[in-house]
């Protein structure tokens, strides 16, 4: 079996889960955000041990994560807070999971789905407050759709209305008047008759009181990071490792790897690993990035592979076959974050996460004191 796998704690996720929780006001709901594998972190698995940490729902991308999640058993509820197109509403509905709504047709398609079926629909209606990429605008956008909804869609539910901050974390002007424009968007929807639970905070803005509403929506903050006021309480949850297949040592002036991007400049001990951007080990990481050999750095060098990265490990004497290579996660006092090599690959730390392929095995190390 390949040495180079992903090791998911169980742990660690448990807790991030349990302390945001602990920082929430008990009558404020937490909605994990599991989308995209959660995160890279196996969604059905991170659902599981979030639902133990008190996670009151969940909220994924597309339909095909719902119907992930109700297969392993999970009843609470899931909102959609992706679009979609017929098909996929009329699967939500068969689901029972919530699905975002903000265009008349959508509604069409959860009535007709709900006559159909014989239930109730549920949807969360999505007000766009200034992210401009999906979501109803107020004023006479959003008077025209719950005109539609209450002439002819009667078999949908709304059970929620939110909005999503884009710059929480770096605008905090901007991020006032977006919830200003979600408050009057509220209450118009309330004047009506309707009376949903109501979010707006995601990771970024999840502790600020004024933005709490009914509930937020952990997402990032759950897998460790992109929480200021957490710090040193939040853990990261992956570990990145592999094996390596060759020790050679090469003499200055000899060149590493595709296009000679490094040449020695000493006698060099060059350790080869199985991993590469076939993998979804970034390849801007050439040269940049490095891993963790017997609890010491050690550069890549050279280009990233598709398959293979090469390590300068001259001064890690005690370096050899056997020896476990950390590419992220924490080996003896040294860590590497998704964080750090976010910084490297001028990306952030949610690409870096969830970014490794089928490829790199994964495994999920169950806390000790949990079946």
């Amino acid at each position: 079996m390949r040495a180079t796998l992903m090791k998911i704690s169980e742990a660690a996720l448990y807790n991030n889960a349990a302390v945001i929780r602990a920082h929430i006001p008990e009558t404020v709901k937490m909605m994990c955000v599991v989308k995209a594998d959660a995160y890279g972190h196996d969604a059905v698995q991170a659902a599981q041990t979030m639902l133990a940490a008190g996670a009151d729902a969940f909220a994924v991308a597309i339909v095909d994560e719902a119907a992930q999640l109700r297969a392993a058993g999970i009843r609470q509820p899931v909102l959609i807070l992706g679009g979609g197109d017929g098909a996929s509403l009329r699967e939500a509905v068969q689901l029972g999971v919530s699905q975002a709504v903000y265009e008349k047709w959508m509604l069409d398609e959860l009535q007709a789905a709900a006559r159909e079926a014989g239930v109730r629909a549920s949807a969360h209606l999505k007000i766009d407050s200034g992210m401009s990429r999906i979501g109803v605008r107020g004023g006479d956008d959003l008077a025209g759709m719950l005109d539609h909804w209450q002439k002819n869609c009667p078999d949908v539910a709304m059970d929620g209305i939110f909005t999503h901050f884009c710059a929480a974390e770096s605008d905090e002007a901007f991020t006032r008047l977006q919830n200003e424009c979600f408050r009057e968007a509220v209450a118009m929807v309330k004047a009506r008759g309707f009376n949903p639970i109501t979010h707006a905070a995601a990771t970024s803005a999840m502790l600020g009181g004024e933005f709490q509403y009914d509930m937020v929506r952990a997402g990032i903050g759950l897998y460790g990071t992109c929480v200021p006021e957490l710090e040193g309480k939040l853990q990261h949850a992956q570990t990145l490792s592999t094996r390596p297949t060759r020790i050679r040592t090469i003499h200055a002036g000899e060149s590493v790897g595709y296009g000679r991007t490094f040449t020695a400049e000493r006698e060099t001990m060059v350790m080869t690993i199985p991993i590469g951007y076939g993998d979804g080990y970034p390849r801007i990481l050439s040269n940049r990035g490095c891993a963790l050999v017997e609890g010491r750095r050690a550069p890549i060098i050279g280009n990233v592979c598709m398959d293979m990265i090469m390590l300068d490990v001259t001064d890690i004497p005690e370096a050899n076959l056997r020896s476990e290579v950390v590419l992220m996660g924490a080996q003896g006092n040294e860590r590497i974050t998704p964080d750090e090599m976010a910084v490297l690959a001028q990306t952030i730390p949610y690409e870096i996460m969830l970014g490794f392929s089928k490829r790199v095995r994964r495994v999920y190390e169950k806390m000790e004191n949990r079946a």
